[in-house]
């Protein structure tokens, strides 16, 4: 199988060797990010701007605030 992407291929196979984990939810100020192995997996807001914050972009390691 060929993959054209342009996704680097460590953003598309980033967790091989990890054990996969359940997703987890953590409560921010103005909504909910999903995490996923320790990453930022989406976020779920009703505030626009929360998804300009680059703290909560997708496959961004999440730190806590």
């Amino acid at each position: 199988m060929i993959l054209h992407s342009i996704i680097g291929i460590g953003d598309i196979f980033y967790n091989m060797d990890e054990q996969y984990r359940k997703p987890e939810y953590r409560s921010v100020r103005g909504g909910i990010v999903e995490l996923e192995n320790g990453r930022v997996k989406r976020l779920i807001s009703t505030d626009p701007r929360m998804y300009l914050d680059g703290r909560y972009q997708p496959y961004t390691i999440y730190r806590e605030s």
